[in-house]
């Protein structure tokens, strides 16, 4: 069992992709041997993270 029960991803999330969408999804997700929801939630916090570092750079000048 987890020792941190926040660790546990039991939250969702609903995102709506048009097909062409999907399919850039589908294939990057293969392409990086990833599944799809693991390579969206990727993709989200990666995205995340370079919006926060950018608003920081932003506020720091």
């Amino acid at each position: 069992m987890y020792l941190d029960r926040t660790a546990v991803r039991d939250h969702e999330v609903k995102v709506r992709l048009n097909e062409h969408e999907l399919a850039v999804v589908d294939a990057l997700s293969q392409y990086n041997h990833r599944q799809r929801a693991v390579f969206v939630r990727e993709l989200m916090l990666a995205g995340l993270a370079a919006m926060q570092k950018r608003s920081d750079m932003a506020h720091a000048a």
